[in-house]
């Protein structure tokens, strides 16, 4: 004896076989396209990773500029990131560098920020300024100038330093520079002070007044 089973549920069970592969597949290829409809909803939007300021802001890690003042004698200064202005200026973060004044004789300087401007041989130092030199000076200010050519450091703020003489300080600034016989002169701006520590101050036992 055979069951004959309803039209209804004959017609019910063939339109599953059809309408089932159907719902797989467009279920599939919805979940394919989701990302690309989303991105049609936001007009204009672009995402980008601002966890990396080099993408966010078109930095540059860790730059060298490196040149030379009128007599070839180098010049270079290093950041841990650059920002391009212009294309010839440069703001740095954690600028570090050296500039040779005499044959022999170099000043290494670091600093907070600094602004180098590669046409005309200038960097801009702020924050934390330290400048040292080959010959025992270490001087400190918030501002520094550097002009490489000329080899001329200066800065309008105060400054406060020490080398093999003593210690200097100046209320309103300083300026160092190299004259053509190649001496080496600081000048102090403002109120200043200079301590001389006293053996240099002492002459050689052996010596004898003329």
């Amino acid at each position: 004896m055979s069951l004959s089973l309803p039209k209804s549920y004959s017609r019910y069970v063939s339109l599953m076989k059809f309408f089932l592969p159907l719902g797989i597949i467009l279920s599939v290829g919805f979940a394919i396209a989701w990302p690309y409809l989303l991105s049609l909803s936001k007009e204009g939007f672009v995402a980008i990773d601002t966890s990396h300021p080099e993408i966010k802001e078109n930095r540059m890690m860790r730059p060298r500029y490196l040149s030379t003042d009128k007599k070839g004698q180098p010049f270079q200064v290093d950041a841990q990131w650059a920002k391009q202005q212009t294309d010839d200026l440069s703001n740095l973060i954690s600028p570090t560098g050296s500039l040779t004044v005499i044959e022999g004789e170099t000043f290494n300087l670091k600093a907070a920020e600094g602004h180098y401007d590669s046409q005309a041989k200038v960097l801009n130092l702020e924050g934390k300024v330290v400048l040292t030199s080959t010959d025992g000076y270490l001087v400190q200010t918030e501002k520094a100038r550097i002009t490489v050519d000329d080899k001329i450091i200066e800065g309008d703020t105060y400054i406060e330093g020490e080398g093999p003489t003593g210690k200097i300080m100046g209320k309103n600034g300083f300026k160092i520079e190299t004259l053509a016989e190649g001496k080496k002169v600081i000048l102090l701006k403002g109120p200043s002070r200079v301590e001389i520590k006293q053996a240099k101050l002492k002459k050689p036992k052996d010596s004898h007044a003329q």
